[in-house]
């Protein structure tokens, strides 16, 4: 069952339970090497003043149960603007209820507005309950990510 829940553009005055969400991300992410907290608190604050990314908070009167943080970006290849969503968190009290899919959702509404013509998601291969997720949203693996720690 959906909760009824409101969703709008995370405020400065979020961060504090932004933060708690990510200690609660960080429980999930299976590789956590290199992961800082406090750095993550920063980065939020300097995506907040970027234009071409997004951060969507759902809420429950005054408390926040999710977060979604996207970005919209210029390809060489595409006709549009391609989005591509970085983190997805769900309280876990609340996950099960579709805060998610509602935040998912959404974020793919906003990157419609924006002119996008595709949204893209990662997640670890191990992570076959987020790779279910977004396949029950219409997202296909068609991919394969590659990355080089630096």
């Amino acid at each position: 069952m959906l909760k009824r829940i409101r969703i709008n553009s995370a405020r400065e005055s979020d961060i504090p339970l932004i933060k708690l969400l990510l200690g609660e991300l960080v429980e999930v992410v299976e590789d956590t090497n290199g992961f800082d907290l406090e750095q993550s608190v920063i980065n939020i604050r300097e995506l907040m003043k970027d234009p071409d990314h997004c951060m969507l908070v759902a809420r429950d009167q005054s408390q926040i149960l999710g977060l979604i943080s996207f970005s919209n970006r210029k390809t060489i290849l595409h006709p549009g603007p391609s989005g591509l969503i970085d983190e997805l968190v769900v309280a876990k009290t609340s996950r099960g209820s579709g805060i998610g899919k509602q935040l998912t959702l959404a974020a793919v509404n906003k990157c419609r507005e924006l002119g996008c013509c595709e949204v893209e998601v990662s997640t670890e291969k191990s992570n076959k309950r987020a790779r279910k997720f977004y396949g029950t949203l219409g997202f296909d693996e068609s991919g394969v990510l590659l990355e080089l720690d630096l």
